[in-house]
């Protein structure tokens, strides 16, 4: 705002100088009237730059409106000069007026033109870097999830067996007795391991999809009577903030529902000493389409920065008895429903998952 009445001041405030010195200079000086004369361009220049024809007109017409009395009224007529000229030079003011001022308006089109280019090729090259991102992580899961799947099976029948031989060896001993102790702790570890094994089949391997038409928030609030409890019981406050009608989604309910409870479950495990889980759902558009995001938000510990683009690798965990798998299996689940997950984090504040799931259509 304050750019704009400097500009209005240096356009109307020169006018007004050069009439100044038009007026009140004697007749006798034929050379500085014709400067005068000249100098009138330049503000309508300057105007016809900074606001198109519209204002250069104005201003021209402003200027023949000063000049015109000093011209030819004959009470005024101080300008020494011939009177066609001068009538010229008013009806040049007008012309340069209306043709610079298209000059300008299509440079300044011409212009936009070019920055509105720059901005979809830079917003192309993101969605490029983007897509490569997302392919080189496909063929990263696609990778190890062969490698888990034959690992996974060629331990589970040995674990089996071992699992078995314990059972037996520990029937032979009390409760009470150490090795009876010894043996429980392997049976434990044993079926530890076999959960492990089943995380790597279900990357691996994952199920076919079941889509159907359903409601997110019914889904979400299943998810949450299942958390409730032990976010109660860590001091956590679990805030909702939902639409009043969220248009179906097109999904495997049992599928997103391991998804919002994966990310629940961290959130809950950030917060040791109790904080808050909001959760907000909100109808966005996002690449040409209507879609529905779903945050998760926490006040907890945060992630550091350098652990961000490595989340949602295979095998990449920060906890100490992390298998990396959970987050891995969260955004295959998602890709297959043609959404995204994303993060975002600062470390002391707080942690934010967002999913963006594409709605239905009707």
């Amino acid at each position: 705002m304050q750019r704009k009445w400097l500009n209005l001041f240096l356009i109307y405030g020169s006018i007004i100088l050069i009439s100044f010195f038009h007026y009140y200079t004697s007749t006798g000086n034929h050379a500085f009237h014709d400067i005068y004369r000249r100098l009138y361009y330049i503000p309508i220049i300057f105007a016809a730059f900074l606001y198109g024809v519209r204002g250069a007109i104005v201003c021209s017409v402003c200027i023949s409106l000063i000049y015109a009395p000093h011209a030819f009224w004959h009470a005024a007529h101080l300008d020494p000069a011939n009177p066609m000229e001068k009538g010229l030079e008013i009806v040049l003011y007008n012309v340069v007026a209306l043709v610079t001022g298209i000059l300008a308006a299509r440079e300044k089109e011409e212009k936009e033109k070019h920055q509105h280019t720059a901005l979809n090729l830079e917003k192309s090259l993101a969605e490029l870097k983007r897509m490569e991102r997302e392919l080189l992580q496909a063929e990263k899961l696609s990778a190890i999830g062969q490698l888990s799947a034959g690992l996974a099976h060629e331990i589970r029948n040995p674990l089996s067996s071992i699992k078995g031989a314990v059972e037996i060896l520990a029937a032979d001993f009390p409760p009470q007795h150490k090795k009876y102790r010894m043996l429980q702790i392997l049976d434990k570890e044993a079926d530890r391991l076999n959960k492990v094994l089943s995380s790597f089949l279900s990357f691996a391997k994952p199920q076919p999809m079941q889509f159907k038409p359903g409601d997110i928030i019914n889904r979400l609030e299943k998810v949450i009577g299942l958390i409730e409890a032990q976010a109660s019981r860590a001091g956590i406050n679990i805030v909702r903030n939902y639409p009043a009608k969220p248009p179906p989604i097109n999904m495997d309910k049992e599928q997103l529902g391991q998804v919002f409870l994966n990310l629940m479950l961290n959130s809950i495990q950030s917060m040791p000493e109790g904080g808050t889980l909001t959760i907000n759902i909100q109808q966005v558009a996002r690449d040409n389409k209507t879609m529905l995001k779903l945050s998760f938000s926490d006040t907890g510990a945060g992630i550091k920065p350098e652990d961000l683009p490595n989340l949602f690798n295979p095998f990449f965990t920060t906890k100490p008895e992390g298998t990396g798998l959970g987050l891995a299996i969260c955004y295959r689940i998602i890709e297959q429903h043609s959404g995204r997950i994303e993060v975002e984090s600062k470390p002391g504040e707080g942690t934010t998952f967002s999913l963006w799931l594409p709605q239905e259509e009707d």
